[in-house]
């Protein structure tokens, strides 16, 4: 009689843990979509990507202008072009002045300070830099 107690109290112990943890597995799965972050709404903001491609182009606008009268039309254009396509998806606010004075007769490089503020419903970012031109 004594050999069936034993023989029971091991059966129950082995399908109690055999429960128990089969218990704590489907919870973990249950619970494991929340403990996931989701980092995809981060790489898919555009904004960051714009504002660079906004400040690569203007500093570009700057050196491929061939003279000083065609850099103030090219950076007028530019400013605005860009505000006009981000009138659409928030404002942006493209602000230059000439920190070094351009001049074509005598031919003088030329320095630009540009402001660049863009702001979404998502987020806000500002920057100032510099662009310099060399008559060719």
């Amino acid at each position: 009689m004594r050999s069936l107690l034993k023989s029971r109290k091991a059966q129950f112990f082995i399908l109690s843990a055999v429960a128990v943890i089969g218990i704590l597995y489907f919870l973990s799965r249950w619970l494991e979509p929340s403990t996931i972050t989701d980092t995809s709404s981060v790489v898919l903001m555009e904004e960051p990507f714009i504002f660079n491609n906004i400040k690569e182009k203007a500093v570009e606008t700057v050196e491929t202008s061939k003279s000083c009268e065609e850099l103030k039309y090219n950076l007028d254009e530019y400013k605005k072009f860009v505000e006009n396509y981000m009138l659409k998806k928030g404002s942006l606010v493209l602000q230059y002045q000439f920190v070094a004075p351009c001049y074509d007769n005598p031919p003088t490089p030329a320095v630009v300070e540009f402001t660049l503020n863009l702001t979404t419903s998502k987020i806000k970012i500002g920057s100032i830099f510099y662009a310099g031109w060399s008559p060719s």
